[in-house]
C-alpha cells in the first residue's frame, strides 16, 4: 500500500529532488541555494510528524523548533520574496 508517507520515506535522501515541486527547485537553483539539503531536512520533520503511531510522532512544539532552526540555517541573511 503506497501512501504519501511511504513514498516520501522511500525517496529520502537520494531522490529528494525527484519528489519536490519543480518551481521550488527553480527558485533554489536560481539563487545558488542548497535546496536538496534543505528540502531533505524539512521532509524528514514532516515524516516524523505523521508517523502512524501517535507515540512515535514528533510533538508540534518540537517540529516548530526544528523548522525554525532549518529556516535560520538556510535563510539567515537572505531575503525571500
Amino acid at each position: 500500500n503506497c501512501t504519501l508517507h511511504s513514498y516520501t520515506k522511500s525517496a529520502l535522501p537520494e531522490q529528494v529532488l525527484d519528489i519536490a515541486d519543480k518551481s521550488i527547485l527553480q527558485i533554489g537553483l536560481r539563487v545558488g541555494f542548497p535546496i536538496a539539503e534543505c528540502l531533505k531536512l524539512v521532509l524528514e520533520v514532516g515524516l516524523r510528524c505523521c508517523e502512524e503511531s501517535p507515540m512515535k510522532r514528533l510533538a508540534t512544539s518540537e517540529a516548530t523548533k526544528e523548522l525554525i532552526s532549518i529556516r535560520e540555517r538556510y535563510f539567515k541573511g537572505r531575503r525571500t520574496t
